[in-house]
């Protein structure tokens, strides 16, 4: 929450948050000067303006610990206070960009219950500031320890943290190139197609069999070996020296090369876990693990953030849902199939897609395009693969939902985060007496779907239904 208010009071940032702000705007300057711009006087002038802001911003920014919640002063020209009560926060990230590790010190971002964005950031702090302060916001020590160690006086030791996962460099090569940044690819030859979709009946009478079309093949497949370089390069640059830990009370996620993160989970804020693994990923049994935690808002730094394993083998993943959850026995849990006719209501959506892609390729190309029918085989595979994806299961408190097969995600969520239970069908379900099963948690704004129990017998869902809700 923001307030207006009147006094400034609290402690200042470390002084370095001046270069750090300056750090932004001198950056492209020093590119001019080097360029060999002549207008050095207006660059000089930029900066010391720049530097001169950042002064004043330092001056007026305060934050102070009060009672159960950290208060934030900043504004330039209007002051703003805003107070987040520790109730609220449901993460805090430590991260050292490149600017932070030049002056040597941490930026603490604070994420709380609900908050689209960041909703506090502390932007330089003294890494062993910082680390005090982030164990106060998440209670991890009292509040009367934060004022104990800036007098210098001695506190009780730290928990020991517990290594749950690390990442070797040939793990991350082989996410990289199995992952979803793969989809730079699609990016590219979406570009180009854009670009020349218009021109290629043009292009291809000139086009010289014997050498260019050779010259063609050969610069799609750089271009295609450029986009896997590019995702190994992001992968590498994100989960560099990824390191999983814990406590106890919360787990602790590294990582990071050039913009180094820490964040910090408490083990009350998850919902659920998921084991995801993708069609490349499945035959050589690799998977990887994401969590889901209360209030955190969707995004894509919000779901790298979400990555406890970016890559293991399959039952690495399954091992460390158990030591996370506390649940053990997950990795033997047998998965109820679902009944048949869910099976054959893919099948048939498979033959509408066919059906459809015929008709059109009719309509457009006249008897070619009964080419299309050639779909029916791959559509067939797919939608079997689909329907042996599904299943559900549990181990005592423990609900067990897997669905997808481009992505096959096993989803685990204990009995005691479920917020409520959703019974819903369709048209199509209720024709085959189906019915899919919502397992509703603690969600942020913009984060995917609820896990399901998707295409259950109609009985055996409302059965579910009521011995979930029933008082355990």
């Amino acid at each position: 929450m923001a307030s207006d208010g009147p006094q400034p009071s609290g402690e200042r940032l470390h002084p370095a948050a001046i270069g750090v702000w300056a750090f932004n705007t001198l950056g492209p300057l020093v590119v001019i000067l080097v360029a060999g711009r002549r207008d050095s006087p207006v660059i000089a002038a930029a900066a010391g303006i720049s530097i001169l802001v950042g002064v004043v911003r330092w001056l007026r920014f305060r934050w102070r610990v009060d009672g159960q919640a950290i208060v934030i002063e900043s504004g330039l020209l209007q002051r703003q206070r805003r107070v987040i009560p520790f109730d609220r926060i449901q993460a805090v990230e430590s991260v050292r960009k490149l600017r932070h590790r030049v002056f040597g010190v941490v930026e603490l971002r604070i994420e709380t219950v609900g908050g689209a964005s960041t909703e506090g950031k502390l932007e330089a702090l003294h890494p062993r500031d910082a680390e005090r302060l982030r164990r106060l916001l998440l209670r991890e020590t009292p509040a009367t320890s934060l004022e104990s160690q800036q007098a210098g006086e001695p506190v009780a030791a730290q928990p020991e943290q517990v290594v749950l996962a690390r990442l070797s460099l040939d793990r991350l090569v082989i996410a990289g190139l199995t992952g979803g940044r793969v989809g730079v690819a699609a990016a590219i030859f979406g570009v180009g197609q854009d670009f020349f979709g218009d021109r290629i009946g043009d292009l291809l009478p000139r086009i010289d069999l014997s050498g260019d079309l050779r010259g063609f093949f050969a610069l799609a497949a750089l271009v295609l070996a450029g986009a896997f370089l590019l995702s190994i390069a992001a992968t590498l640059l994100t989960y560099w020296n990824f390191t999983l830990t814990s406590d106890g009370v919360a787990l602790r996620v590294r990582r990071g090369l050039l913009e180094q993160r820490a964040d910090t989970i408490p083990l009350r804020r998850v919902q659920a876990l998921h084991v995801d693994e993708n069609l490349l990923r499945r035959p050589f049994r690799l998977a990887a693990v994401t969590v889901e935690v209360a209030g955190r808002s969707g995004g894509e730094e919000a779901q790298q953030s979400g990555y406890l394993l970016p890559l293991g083998t399959r039952a690495q993943a399954l091992r460390l849902v158990e030591q996370v959850l506390g649940h053990d026995g997950l990795a033997e849990v047998r998965l109820t199939p679902m009944p048949s006719r869910a099976r054959d209501r893919r099948l048939l959506r498979a033959a509408g897609l066919v059906a459809a892609a015929t008709a059109v390729g009719l309509v457009v190309q006249g008897w070619a395009g009964l080419l299309a029918l050639l779909l029916a085989a791959p559509a067939v595979a797919l939608a079997l693969a689909a329907y042996r994806c599904l299943g559900h299961g549990r181990s005592g408190d423990m609900l067990v939902a897997r669905a997808g097969v481009v992505v096959r995600r096993t989803s685990f969520v204990p009995r005691d985060r479920l917020q409520s239970l959703a019974l819903r069908q369709s048209v199509f379900q209720q024709r085959r007496r189906l019915a899919s099963l919502a397992l509703q948690i603690a969600r942020g704004r913009g984060a995917r779907g609820d896990p399901r129990f998707i295409d259950l017998d109609e009985r055996h869902a409302s059965g579910l239904l009521e011995t979930l809700t029933a008082p355990s």
